[in-house]
């Protein structure tokens, strides 16, 4: 098993829209200038807080929840 995603792959797992994910990861995660503009290799800490952090928005959006 590997230790790395991609944005697409995580996306469709969270079910957010993959454009979404990549503003939290540039907010949260910020990459190397030298590697922007090349493909996003997703750690497993950074894929863990995007799911933490999606789940916890659809949770405070279900107005079950309220």
């Amino acid at each position: 098993m590997t230790d790395t995603i991609t944005p697409k792959q995580l996306a469709a797992e969270i079910g957010v829209d993959a454009k979404s994910l990549r503003g939290f990861l540039r907010k949260n995660f910020t990459r190397a200038a030298e590697v922007k503009g090349t493909s996003w290799i997703i750690t497993k800490e950074a894929a863990d807080a995007a799911r933490e952090h999606f789940a916890k928005q659809r949770t405070d959006a279900d107005p079950a929840n309220a």
